[in-house]
This record gives C-alpha cells, sequence and structure tokens, in this order.
C-alpha cells in the first residue's frame, strides 16, 4: 500500500506515520511538506520526503501511484484565518481542488482522507456534534474547511472520488512541538515558567482527544474503505478551567500557576463530538484518557526540553 501524506512532517503526519509503521508491515511511506528544517527523525519515518506544496508541479508525480491520499496540510489557525482570509481560502480550498483535479485525471482510484475539524465548522452549539448538525462556521478557518467538504461530497457524486472527511476534535499528543493548540500550548508555556495563560474565563470547553486514537481512526477508515464524514473525538467536554487541573494532578510537584488574559476573536464556546457513526460503522473507541494523555504529553516536552530541542 502506498500512502502519501500532504503536511506529513507536521504533528498528525508524523503520529500517523509511526502507526502506519507498526500496525501495516511493508506500507510505503511518502511526505509532501514545504517545511525548512525537519529533524532527522522525523524524515526517517518516511520513505520519501518531499519539499514543496502539495499543489506544485514538483509534487505531482507523487500522487500518481497512490493508494490512499491522506491531506494533512493547512492553515490551521482560527486566528490567522480572521487576520488572512483570502490566504486560508486560497491554502485550504482553492490548492485542494488543484490536487483533487489532479487525481481525478491521473490517480481516480486513490481513496482520499481530509482532515476537517468539528467545532470550527458548526461553530457555536451545546449539544454533541454529530454528522447532521448543521454547520455555521463563525471563522474563515472553520468555513474553509467546510468548502473542501462540500468539493469532496461534489467529486464523489459527479466523479466516484473515494474520500472521507475526518471532523477532529482538539488534538493533542507527542510530536507537537510546532503545534498551537491548547494543550501543547499549555505544556510549552509549563515548560517555560510554569505558568499557563487562560484566555477569557476559561469556561469555554473543547473535546480533547489523544493523537494515537486519531491515528488509529484514520488506519480504520483507510482499511474498512469509509466514505463520508466523521466526527472523531472522545465524546466529552473539557473547560479550560478543568484542563489546567489535570494538568496540575499530573504535575504536583511543581504545580502550574495560572494568568488570565483575554478571549479571543472568532472562538468557538464550547465544543464536543458525537462519535456514535465511527464507533458503529468502525468500531472506534478512544482508548486515552485525558489525564494519561497530558501526562504523556508533558513527559514528550521535557525530553525534549532536555535534550535542547525545546
Amino acid at each position: 500500500m502506498r500512502v502519501v501524506l500532504t503536511g506529513g512532517l507536521g504533528f498528525v503526519g508524523q503520529n500517523l506515520a509511526i502507526h502506519l509503521r507498526k500496525t501495516h508491515p511493508g506500507v510505503h511511506l511518502t511526505a509532501v511538506d514545504w517545511f525548512d528544517a525537519p529533524r532527522a527523525d522525523e524524515t526517517a519515518l518516511f520513505d520519501t520526503v518531499h519539499k514543496a506544496c502539495f499543489s506544485s508541479d514538483s509534487a505531482k508525480d507523487l500522487f500518481r501511484d497512490a493508494d490512499v491520499v491522506v491531506h494533512l496540510a493547512a492553515r490551521t489557525t482560527v486566528q490567522e484565518s480572521i487576520d488572512d482570509p483570502m490566504a486560508t481560502f486560497e491554502q485550504n480550498v482553492v490548492k485542494t481542488q488543484h490536487l483533487l483535479e489532479f487525481l481525478r485525471l491521473n490517480a481516480p482510484g486513490a481513496k482520499f482522507i481530509f482532515a476537517s475539524t468539528g467545532g470550527a465548522i458548526i461553530g457555536d452549539y451545546d449539544g454533541a456534534i454529530d454528522e447532521e448538525v448543521c454547520a455555521r462556521p463563525l471563522s474563515p478557518y472553520g468555513a474553509s474547511k467546510l468548502a473542501v467538504e462540500g468539493l469532496l461530497s461534489a467529486y464523489r457524486g459527479s466523479y466516484g472520488l473515494s474520500s472521507a472527511s475526518m471532523r477532529f476534535s482538539n488534538v493533542y499528543g507527542p510530536n507537537s512541538l510546532r503545534k498551537g493548540s491548547v494543550v501543547a500550548t499549555f505544556c510549552k508555556m509549563y515548560m517555560k515558567d510554569g505558568t499557563l495563560q487562560v484566555n477569557g474565563d476559561g469556561q469555554q470547553t473543547r473535546d480533547y482527544i489523544y493523537i494515537a486514537d486519531i491515528a488509529d481512526a484514520i488506519a480504520r477508515v483507510i482499511d474498512q474503505d469509509a466514505q463520508g464524514v466523521f466526527q472523531l473525538g472522545t465524546g466529552t467536554g473539557t473547560s479550560i478551567l478543568d484542563l489546567v487541573d489535570v494538568f496540575k494532578r499530573v504535575r504536583t510537584d511543581v504545580p502550574p500557576t495560572v494568568a488570565f488574559a483575554p478571549a479571543l476573536n472568532g472562538e468557538v464556546r464550547h465544543n464536543r463530538a458525537n462519535i456514535a457513526k465511527i464507533r458503529n460503522q468502525l468500531g472506534f473507541a478512544p482508548a486515552w484518557s485525558l489525564e494519561d494523555g497530558v501526562k504523556a504529553t508533558l513527559d514528550w516536552f521535557e525530553t525534549e526540553k532536555a535534550s535542547g530541542g525545546l
């Protein structure tokens, strides 16, 4: 099986590569990523690493023989999209359609798995988000992910493209040095001076899912050739203040202190996933508790700090 990962040197790409190496002997892994300075241990996970934008002419031949394309590359932050919505649309939507067109014409049998998002697409919603909830994105980032889901539906209906949209909740775990989401940011803050900055009142909730569970879910979609949209999380919403308490429990020796800052524009207030569809269809169930996952992530950041990588 030949798998191409766009954004393969990023957080999800590295961990997915680790998982596929363990569970799929003989898999051929290609990373397409424009990151300038990957480490040797990051590139060693792949048979081929190509430095380029995934939609560039130089990258296209890498997709011709792909059995699976896992599309992880994107502009990924809400705040960046608010500051520069056109750049987000160009990177996340226009370039993705260029890739889909290339696959339609040159690799029509490839399976396409898209890293989407639950909370940013849906917007504010008090209940557990399933695949039928009406999308009302609050940021250009969320709108860009929704647009790609629309493209995949169209390419599946018009051309038979096999595709799945994985709506990630808030993903965290090892290998997240370059990631800017909450748990990774908290780990960096804790390593720096032991202070965790909470934006707003800290009552906003997120569904935190450990990266090993994400990798397992993607592998299930590959193996079972699943199609359509899948919400992916744990089903539990955890407030930022409760997350701070988790950090305090796993670091009782040197508990973190808390500082408050203004709330961020465009931030969804509450987010948790209803994962009944992926559980019933693919047998997926998250294996990692939040406390165990945060501990494993902090341990990884401590190792990075000790080795000079942080």
